[in-house]
């Protein structure tokens, strides 16, 4: 008698991606009552948050910070800073140092 096995392929675990607006924690340096949404340190890839024909979003960008708040108005906390490019993949690297990442119009997906 043939008797056949099944295999079932484990589903492919979704890549997580943050975005578009807001601030976000860094998981390594909590400060209470600053933010409610997280990121773990680690590479991504910076993309243009999308938008619908014939409107386009405007430019994005990121800031990198070292304390709250995270914000262009606190130009002293902020140690880092990037746009999104339209026709080019750019990157970013969250350092566990940092303590928060400002998001404007940008999408992060985590790099394996």
């Amino acid at each position: 008698m043939l008797t056949a096995a099944l295999f079932a392929a484990a589903p492919a675990a979704a890549v997580p991606v943050y975005g578009s607006n807001g601030v976000f924690g860094v998981t390594t340096q909590p400060r209470e009552g600053w933010a409610t949404s997280f990121i773990p340190p680690g590479r991504y890839r910076v993309d243009q948050s999308p938008s619908m024909q014939p409107y386009q979003s405007p430019p994005g960008f990121w800031l990198r910070c070292s304390d709250f708040p995270c914000a262009g108005t606190s130009p002293g906390n902020i140690i880092g800073t990037g746009a999104a490019q339209r026709d080019a993949p750019t990157f970013v690297d969250i350092l566990p140092t940092d303590v928060a990442i400002a998001l404007h119009n940008v999408t992060l997906t985590t790099l394996p």
